[in-house]
């Protein structure tokens, strides 16, 4: 008789502790943070925020890759029944290779194939930044991070006659902040806090050139000057 009071007692017990973590799972919210997909969400969460595969419905559909609560990885976006994107996702925007579909009533689709980069159509190939007006040096090479970012790091070399970086200046009025600035005989290196992506910057050297550039790509940004003379 006592045994099977035991038994009842830990299943009892086991019940309730079950029914409790039901409860807690189930007011467990799992958040999108992109508006237009904010509602109903299923799959794989991660510190409250969507992550992993899943499937998030609002104003707009989305299915694929998730990581900290936006589209990262590929997936397939629908904005409507009409146009949808399937392709490569950066912290929610469109970025690297991809398809835009088009679809009109009684008509064949229409498709765009190629790259985005900051959530725009870069062409057939791969285009992440531009650069115009650009003085005359031996070697130059702009490259970007793996992941996201929000810096640009300017890093002069010279055999001879230096000139360093003495200001940059965000032409779009984005706010930008300088992080660190110092030069050698040689050599010079400068960075800065960028605010968003895309970006305009106007770089301005100490003996007058300037050089522009637009980043498209979230990313923390090197570029390497060279000149041999």
């Amino acid at each position: 008789m006592k045994h099977q009071l035991l038994i009842k007692i830990f299943f009892s017990i086991a019940f309730l502790n079950g029914t409790a973590l039901f409860a807690q799972d189930s007011t467990v919210q799992c958040k999108v943070a992109l508006k237009d997909l904010e509602g109903k969400y299923t799959g794989g969460c991660k510190n409250g925020l969507a992550h992993g595969k899943g499937e998030a419905k609002g104003n707009h559909f989305y299915t694929g890759a998730f990581k900290k609560g936006l589209p990262n990885g590929k997936g397939t976006y629908y904005y409507s029944d009409q146009e949808y994107f399937t392709g490569n996702f950066q912290d929610g925007i469109k970025e690297g290779k991809g398809e835009m579909h088009y679809i009109e009533n009684g008509k064949p689709d229409s498709l765009v194939k190629g790259y985005w980069s900051a959530d725009e159509y870069r062409g057939k190939s791969y285009k992440t930044y531009n650069m115009v007006n650009v003085p005359f040096f031996d070697s130059i090479e702009l490259e970007p991070s793996d992941g996201p970012g929000n810096s640009i790091n300017i890093q002069t070399t010279a055999t001879l006659n230096l000139f360093y970086v003495r200001e940059v200046i965000a032409t779009d009025g984005s706010f930008i902040k300088k992080l660190k600035n110092f030069s050698t005989k040689f050599s010079s290196n400068s960075s800065y806090e960028l605010s968003r992506f895309p970006i305009k910057l106007m770089i301005i050297f100490s003996n007058g050139q300037q050089m522009q550039v637009e980043l498209y790509k979230n990313a923390d940004w090197d570029l390497k000057l060279f000149l041999n003379k």
